[in-house]
């Protein structure tokens, strides 16, 4: 059976967001020991959890990555667009979009590609999705997703040693409860795509990372 110290801090390991506040001393420990009991469903008192709380070791916290990353946002600039569907293919499918840029090139224009082991997922203009869609057998179209926007967060310079920056934008948007239905990270750019009725929600959520 674990002791109460080892499954407080199982929990916390689980929360980065909750370490860093304990770390710069900014939350209540005794609502956060509340909280975990509540959530956890712990049967310790919280007495005992308040104390467990506190024993928890914050040396390996670090409060660097995510100060580089909010200089990183205050340097950044967003664009977006909207009328963006998303269409994933089984790999298989990967001839045809090569063939496509040999030949009719219907995706060399308002297409961005990810592929990964056993998928394709390609970002499109919605106007002509349909094009886009003939270009594959049925069967190995798997998913389309229409309706999205596009939020470019563009950066002065390289930050893929900043460490926590895709982590912070991903969080701000969770926090105002907008999901991100796709990323792409090309440096120096990060694409994040969400529904069009949220565009508005996470455009004004990301500028407030701006500061």
């Amino acid at each position: 059976m674990k002791s109460i110290n080892a499954e407080i801090t199982g929990i916390l390991n689980k929360h980065v967001s909750i370490q860093k506040c304990l770390k710069r001393d900014i939350i209540n420990i005794r609502s956060l020991a509340r909280f975990i009991i509540s959530e956890y469903h712990l049967k310790y008192s919280l007495d005992a959890v308040i104390s467990a709380v506190r024993r928890y070791d914050l040396e390996h916290v670090s409060l660097i990555g995510s100060k580089g990353a909010m200089k990183m946002f205050t340097k950044m600039s967003i664009s977006t667009k909207d009328d963006v569907a998303k269409i994933v293919v089984r790999d298989r499918a990967f001839k045809e979009i090569c063939r496509d840029f040999l030949d009719k090139r219907l995706l060399k224009e308002n297409a961005r590609i990810i592929k990964a082991k056993e998928t394709i997922t390609l970002v499109v203009s919605q106007k002509d999705l349909q094009k886009k869609l003939d270009l594959f057998k049925p069967s190995d179209v798997m998913l389309v997703e229409k309706n999205l926007a596009e939020l470019r967060l563009h950066f002065p310079k390289d930050i893929q040693n900043i460490k926590g920056v895709i982590g912070r934008a991903g969080a701000e948007l969770a926090t105002h409860d907008i999901n991100i239905e796709e990323v792409i990270y090309s440096i120096p750019d990060m694409l994040l795509y969400v529904k069009e009725k949220s565009l508005v929600g996470a455009h004004r959520a990301l500028l407030e990372l701006k500061g």
